[in-house]
């Protein structure tokens, strides 16, 4: 093949060869697939690939039922293979089976390395690029990963992912109500915390925006929400940052207000810049104190 395949995991998953979808085959198929792309590269031994496919009634011939599935994937990814040319795409190593392919052609790949750029960007005070590429890197989202692979691996994998997207978010509404725009951000952040009701740091961002957005009452009513949550679910009463940040706003703290500092101009797309390795400086609200259910 002399197009480019591409791989989507963010949300159910899906393959691409140029601008058409391939089908990958059946739900087996396409989970010795999965398995394959979250190796980055790597490549994976037969057995644990019929662990994480079959996690609780493994086939008794797993690596025959692998190599099957291997070749249907190996027909569709390299269409134009004679069958007796060894596989380019899908190969056979002694480590095991490796999918190879640039990491920029799966979206959760691009996704980590894009959210790492920003972490960089931060660090050199460049808000306003971080931003973009926190955008960027969150845009790629369309739904739950892995949508409809079972499994422990999978599992595990899902919510590591969800994890990263979620503290993606809130260090971009952290890094936007630092640019001033709490305002513009009001509404975004009120569906994040629809999606994410325990995540105390974007509460706390929420009720700052609503504050600085001249709306207390607003403010002081999300404050009640989350208590009253946390109380009902967990019998806990909210985190210290969260109490801390209500009693400010309660006595109208005039620390609380926007900064008035000069906001640092782009310097272009986040694309067009290579990866930065700094990690972020700079206070944060704490996580939150509760993991999600």
């Amino acid at each position: 093949m002399s197009g480019t395949l591409r791989f989507e995991i963010l949300g159910p998953q899906r393959a691409w060869y140029d601008d058409r979808e391939i089908d990958t085959g059946p739900g087996k198929q396409r989970a010795v697939l999965a398995v394959l792309l979250l190796a980055a590269g790597r490549a994976v031994p037969t057995g644990q690939i019929v662990d994480a496919v079959w996690p609780d009634d493994p086939p008794a011939n797993g690596p025959n039922v692998v190599q099957k599935y291997v070749a249907g994937l190996r027909r569709v990814l390299e269409p134009d293979r004679s069958p007796r040319t060894p596989g380019q795409v899908l190969t056979l190593t002694e480590a095991g089976y490796r999918l190879r392919v640039p990491p920029e052609a799966v979206d959760a790949i691009r996704f980590e390395r894009s959210v790492h750029r920003a972490r960089g960007l931060r660090a050199e005070g460049r808000g306003v690029d971080a931003v973009a590429e926190l955008r960027a890197a969150t845009e790629l989202w369309r739904g739950e990963p892995l949508a409809g692979l079972p499994g422990p691996l999978f599992d595990s994998a899902r919510h590591r992912l969800v994890e990263l997207r979620a503290a993606a978010l809130e260090t971009r509404a952290e890094l936007e109500l630092e640019l001033g725009r709490h305002r513009e951000l009001i509404g975004e952040l009120v569906e994040l915390v629809a999606e994410f009701p325990l995540r105390e740091r974007l509460r706390h961002q929420l009720m700052l925006a609503l504050y600085r957005s001249g709306r207390q009452a607003e403010a002081l009513a999300a404050y009640r929400e989350i208590g009253d949550l946390l109380r009902e679910e967990y019998g806990i009463e909210p985190g210290n940052a969260l109490q801390e940040l209500h009693r400010r706003i309660l006595r109208s703290d005039p620390s609380l207000a926007p900064s008035t500092a000069v906001i640092p101009a782009s310097r272009g797309p986040a694309s067009d810049r290579g990866p930065a390795d700094a990690t972020p400086t700079g206070a944060e609200p704490p996580p939150s104190a509760v993991a999600p259910a």
